[in-house]
């Protein structure tokens, strides 16, 4: 490939990503609100299983670890996990409107004062090794597939490399091909997604020096559309 079409497709992923930050900063008071009360017991499986894991790997309790949430967006996992009896956890978002609806828990006294920024999941504002744990749930499916060494390649080494030695990754994204405009029926705009089948994900995960360690599927109904999740938890290799 040509150092100009790379440029190009580069420059287009950058368009995408400012669209989707464009749109969580426009629904991120009605996102706060919506009903994920029928979801809440597979995600709690899925949490339940990723805490039991990382004690494993990491040989301590889930309390004494440090957590990073990409895309923390209303903050509500950085709040479940504190309720959790975690005592590190830092949220992190691009978008400015969610970071205004973690501000109100924050001022609530729902979550810790210093647990959120704003920031780049390209370009993670945190030293070598600061955490046990990255969670990227529903995040990472906005980064579009480009060329080797960008975009998604790039927010898995960033991942890579805020993690401390054998460190946990937990990352879930939309089950299916290539990119596309989705429209929830949740009331929220058409968002850009980054569809992932088992084999592509578990192959950018290999290449950016990531051994899967346990794979789990979800199938969820949102105002009667399903959608097949992806939930992969891994390790730093």
């Amino acid at each position: 490939m040509e150092e100009k079409e790379k440029q190009e497709i580069n420059h287009l992923a950058n368009e995408f990503l400012a669209i989707t930050k464009q749109a969580y900063d426009d629904i991120s008071i009605n996102y706060s609100c919506a009903d994920r009360t029928n979801v809440m017991d597979s995600i709690i499986e899925v949490y339940n299983t990723l805490f039991e894991m990382a004690e494993e790997v990491m040989n301590r309790p889930i309390q004494e670890m440090t957590v990073l949430d990409v895309g923390a967006g209303t903050g509500k996992d950085i709040k479940y996990m504190y309720d959790r009896g975690i005592k590190k956890v830092i949220g992190l978002d691009n978008s400015d409107g969610m970071i205004k609806v973690i501000k109100e828990l924050e001022k609530r006294k729902e979550i810790p004062e210093n647990s959120f920024v704003k920031g780049d999941m390209l370009k993670l504002p945190f030293p070598n090794c600061t955490f046990d744990i990255v969670r990227q749930n529903a995040s990472l499916l906005h980064i579009p597939i480009t060329t080797k060494g960008e975009m998604l390649d790039k927010a898995m080494q960033e991942n890579n490399r805020v993690l401390k030695q054998n460190g946990i990754l937990f990352i879930s994204v939309k089950k299916g091909k290539g990119i596309q405009f989705i429209d929830t029926k949740e009331g929220f705009a058409r968002r850009i997604f980054q569809m992932h089948t088992v084999e592509s994900i578990t192959k950018v995960m290999e290449e950016n020096d990531f051994e899967i360690l346990k794979m789990i599927e979800i199938k969820e109904e949102r105002q009667g559309t399903n959608i097949d999740w992806i939930n992969l938890i891994a390790k730093k290799v």
